[in-house]
């Protein structure tokens, strides 16, 4: 029944009166907006003037298009998927090219790769069978602090072989956080605390970098490769990916064991853990058939990827897998809504769509030969270079964001110079995965940092050791072992 009288606030409510001037208040409330608005003035101005010389119109308004969205992937003032989707209405509004060949970039093989990879990862996920494997593996193996460490690192690492390596985080980090409570762990005092996190990130990372499904950095180059390439058959396999990415991955794996065995643990004994483990698994019962049909369903599929990926198409084995598990009732639609990021796909058919109108309208090409000078540097060098900025970038903005933005001048520098053009994908698409000290470049990193178990100053120490040795292994792989395999 209503009294009449206005409710006091609560004991111990504090109130904070802010005293700044009413116009400075309102500028710092609209601060993205005005950014979004000051990054959309520049871009219609750009869009006015005359193209330069050895330019077409066309070529540029798409280098216009280009910079507005390098210029909101680098800030996040956007979403990525919002940004490629203004990108995609811009390219015929513009006249780059016809509407129905831009939104046809949807259409892309590779955008339905990424559609069941994500579905086949999401089962893995709602089944419990993922979580399953994830703990028998922990609790076997983890008998000391130094093998416990290496247990979730590894476990991370091959795990996001087959998964998307942000989901790969999610699944191991509630278990990561349950062995800290077990062994009482402190945030910020214990270094073993800091190393099982930092494993679980580590390991995510490095393993994710090995196949296309460990994140959609792979299926997007790809994707744009082809573009590119128009038809020619141009493109990366699933075990031609591997063939690339081993060498700098298995000297990755082990720098990254070496730092996190250096630490001095403060615990002795791992039982405790291993016993709430082990009770974890006493409550999940036996195996479902459901977990078996997933099981045996994804590992057909990664199988018939790798030994007939290119005869079948990755794109129409990923949909038969998918499908596949829905004929014998092992999915269900809701769990797919739930588990697949529908905007990181919408993201990828927008970037594909800007690479190709960059690679036809001729931007891409004048871009490079503008920015770089090419002609002066040795084709090892230049693809030094490129993975050089790829991985400084990815420290600071989206890895996917990473892909859409160096992938076409670097294709078009690549066929200017007579380098292999799948090499240049890979020399783009390797380092766009090093991110290993700042929560932006991929979920992975702000999950492991949400723990609270480092410091901002002990991640950028350890991640910069791996930086350099995924750089000294990208040198080495353009330099020695591509060319001594063939594969460059």
């Amino acid at each position: 029944m209503a009294t009449g009288v206005n409710p006091q606030p609560e004991a111990g409510t504090r109130f904070e009166i802010d005293r700044r001037p009413m116009l400075v208040v309102l500028l710092s409330r609209l601060s993205r907006q005005l950014w979004i608005a000051g990054i959309l003035i520049v871009f219609a101005s750009l869009v006015g003037l005359a193209p330069p010389e050895g330019l077409a119109v066309e070529g540029w308004r798409t280098l216009c298009i280009f910079a507005m969205c390098v210029a909101l992937w680098a800030s996040g003032l956007l979403p990525l998927a919002i940004t490629s989707l203004l990108a995609i209405a811009l390219v015929p509004m513009l006249g780059v090219m016809p509407a129905s060949d831009a939104y046809g970039y949807f259409g892309s093989k590779v955008v339905f790769f990424i559609l069941g990879a994500f579905m086949l990862s999401a089962a893995l996920t709602s089944s419990g069978l993922s979580k399953r494997l994830a703990t028998m593996v922990v609790q076997r193996f983890g008998k000391t602090p130094t093998s416990l460490v290496i247990a979730v690192f590894l476990l991370c690492a091959a795990a996001a072989t087959v998964m998307s390596s942000h989901a790969v985080a999610a699944m191991v980090f509630p278990i990561v956080v349950d062995i800290a409570r077990a062994l009482q762990l402190r945030p910020l005092r214990s270094k073993l605390g800091m190393a099982l996190f930092f494993a679980l990130a580590w390991g995510s990372i490095v393993g994710g970098s090995l196949t296309i499904l460990g994140g959609g950095r792979g299926p997007l180059a790809i994707g744009l490769l082809e573009e590119f390439a128009d038809g020619g058959g141009q493109t990366i396999g699933f075990g031609q990916f591997i063939a690339y990415a081993a060498p700098m991955v298995l000297i990755m794996l082990g720098s990254a064991a070496f730092v996190l065995t250096r630490l001095e643990f403060e615990v002795t004994s791992t039982e405790a853990a291993r016993e709430r483990l082990a009770a974890a698994l006493h409550d999940m019962g036996k195996m479902t058939t459901r977990e078996r049909i997933v099981g045996l369903t994804v590992a057909a599929t990664v199988g018939l990827w790798l030994f007939a990926g290119d005869r079948l198409g990755l794109a129409n084995i990923a949909i038969v897998g998918m499908a596949t598990l829905f004929v014998l009732g092992a999915m269900r639609w809701r769990e797919v809504e739930e588990n697949v990021n529908w905007g990181v796909i919408v993201m990828y058919g927008g970037a594909i769509c800007l690479g190709g109108a960059m690679e036809k309208s001729g931007a891409a090409l004048w871009l490079t030969q503008t920015v770089l000078n090419a002609d002066a540097l040795s084709p090892g060098t230049l693809m030094i270079g490129i993975a050089l900025v790829s991985a400084l970038l990815t420290e600071f903005m989206s890895n996917s964001a990473v892909v859409a933005m160096l992938m076409p001048p670097a294709l078009s520098l690549a066929h200017a110079q007579g380098i292999d053009l799948a090499a240049m994908t890979m020399v783009v698409v390797l380092p766009s995965n090093f991110a290993f000290m700042f929560p932006v470049s991929t979920p992975v990193t702000a999950i492991a940092w949400s723990a609270g178990y480092y410091t901002p100053s002990q991640v950028v120490s350890r991640g910069i050791l791996l930086h350099v040795a995924g750089l000294l292994a990208m040198i080495l792989s353009i330099l020695v072992i591509w060319p001594a395999f063939g594969l460059l």
